[in-house]
């Protein structure tokens, strides 16, 4: 890594505790709102409702006679809206789920000694089957049914960090969008100048530095049309900038709450509306908060602005382990492999959350200090497990990163049901529409920018897509065609008998429109001998 790299990225990175910069700029927001046949109409907007119990008490009318050890309990349970105001005195009675959770382990504990009997009625085998299906399935409906009705009321009722501007000194703004601005921040304060003032070209102390973080502006709060009523509790796509908010705060909660997944996205730490006008802080306007780790991205390093790519990051990524018997290219090339395996496993950790990112760029993955490869801007994800910011009809994306089926699920899929029911379906849906596959065309991408040096800048990367367009998604056309994006320099990828270009080919596949098929998953890429190559 060169010095001048390691400068950049070190002064930007926290003394000893770093979390992320969600650094926006005119390219990382292009994320659009697309429908096949033109775009979404603006409506009016207005505040959550909660869940209306009829939904509950049907779903649980609706279980099998032989779960009914489990109904008596589920029937006591007073599931609680997680978006209505109220969340403290509306938390599921202890004793309700305690009796639940006894019954079943002793249920199943009957069930599996009739298993290694030989004696298992099918009864017991139903029992069992469904407690692999609630546990075992992706994604999983016990997961998703606890994160969504115990812990985020918990999250947004008594554990919720109440944030406001006097928390916060802003030193810089970092970058804007159409989806909003962010802005480098101390908690707490910096020298004299107090919360809520501003601390730009101040210099810091240890202290200060553990202490900075991420405020992004989101949207102003006008009133009670800002935010449709079912937003968050049926199936719908967020509409405007109000809701987008709502949106990005609900699945940067909810990835905040699963450690596999937190620890491969940026480190949130809450939101929160200003109650009145002070410095940057205008009345009404909503913000997001993230510990600082780094305000550099993947494109800042791919663009040239820390260096030569990949050599400006290859002592971060390799902790400066460099074999003196690797040349050049089998450096490059197992930086890259580090790069891909993060994102990756990053995507695959949302994927199990039911959450499919839906704007998986080189903007969009933050790079800090340390090596890590961090996945942010969640304003365009999806959560299939309970339906939310989801429309059949709808997509949100960026053409220069899209699949060309352009969206998650098939137009033909119905609306999703409330979350209750969306957690107990959702592995069918994610089992028949895989929907994950939309987010592996994207890393696909990523992968090819990464590799092929001709593919970096902002120029041949749109010319890579119009090329690739004419090929009709083919990328092994595109690549036959000989067309000015073609004609780089493709050798990481041809290393190993070609794995590389196997891996890209595999993930940029086209989808058969019968199986949601054709394309792999980025599970399944894990997988992949690129990543046992030398």
């Amino acid at each position: 890594m060169s010095s001048a790299a390691a400068a950049f990225l070190s002064s930007r990175a926290a003394a000893s505790s770093p979390g992320p910069s969600l650094r926006s700029s005119p390219t990382s927001s292009a994320t659009l709102l697309h429908r096949r046949h033109g775009r979404l109409p603006s409506s009016p907007l207005s505040a959550p409702a909660a869940l209306p119990e009829a939904a509950v008490a049907a779903l649980a009318s609706r279980f099998p006679a032989t779960l009914a050890w489990g109904d008596a309990a589920l029937a006591q349970l007073a599931l609680p809206d997680p978006t209505s105001a109220g969340l403290a005195g509306s938390l599921p009675d202890a004793s309700a789920l305690a009796d639940l959770a006894t019954r079943a382990a002793t249920a199943v504990a009957s069930d599996i000694t009739l298993l290694a009997s030989g004696q298992m009625d099918l009864g017991a085998a139903f029992r069992l089957l469904a407690l692999g299906y609630c546990f075992l399935s992706r994604p999983a409906p016990f997961q998703t049914f606890v994160d969504f009705f115990v812990l985020s009321p918990l999250a947004e009722g008594p554990l919720r960090k109440k944030w406001t501007p006097s928390d916060f000194v802003i030193r810089e703004k970092l970058g804007g969008g159409n989806y909003g601005v962010t802005y480098e921040a101390v908690a707490g304060g910096v020298g004299g100048t107090r919360g809520g003032g501003t601390g730009k070209g101040m210099a810091l102390t240890e202290d200060e530095k553990r202490r900075r973080v991420v405020l992004k502006r989101v949207g102003e709060k006008r009133g009670s049309q800002d935010v449709r009523a079912d937003l968050l509790s049926r199936g719908t796509i967020a509409r405007g900038v109000a809701e987008t908010a709502v949106v990005e705060g609900y699945m940067n909660r909810k990835v905040s709450r699963n450690p596999g997944a937190a620890r491969r996205c940026a480190r949130f730490r809450g939101s929160f509306t200003a109650q009145e006008t002070t410095g940057n802080f205008t009345k009404g306007s909503q913000w997001l908060v993230w510990d600082f780790e780094s305000d550099s991205t993947l494109s800042d390093a791919l663009q040239g602005n820390l260096g030569a790519f990949p050599e400006c990051v290859s002592d971060i990524m390799l902790r400066k382990r460099v074999p003196e018997a690797w040349d050049e290219e089998k450096r490059d090339h197992e930086v890259i492999k580090i790069i891909m395996r993060q994102i990756l496993e990053g995507l695959k950790a949302l994927h199990a959350l039911g959450i499919v990112h839906r704007d998986v760029k080189p903007e969009n993955l933050l790079l800090t200090s340390r090596g890590d490869i961090k996945l942010i801007d969640f304003g365009a994800s999806t959560d299939l497990s309970t339906g939310i910011n989801f429309n059949p009809e709808y997509g949100m994306l960026d053409p220069r990163y899209s699949p060309p089926e352009q969206l998650v699920l098939p137009e033909r899929t119905p609306r999703p049901p409330p979350p209750l029911v969306g957690a107990f379906t959702a592995p069918l849906v994610w089992l028949i529409g895989a929907p994950d596959r939309f987010d592996s065309f994207s890393a696909g991408v990523v992968m090819l920018q990464c590799a092929v040096p001709g593919l970096r800048s902002i120029q041949n990367q749109r010319a890579f897509v119009n090329e690739l367009s004419r090929a009709d998604y083919d990328v092994k056309a595109w690549r036959a065609g000989n067309t000015p994006a073609a004609r780089g320099d493709f050798s990481l990828l041809d290393r190993n008998d070609g794995a590389g270009w196997e891996l890209v080919c595999l993930l940029m596949g086209k989808r058969s429109e019968r199986t949601q098929r054709g394309r792999l998953s980025v599970e399944a890429a894990l997988r992949h001998r690129y990543f046992r190559s030398k």
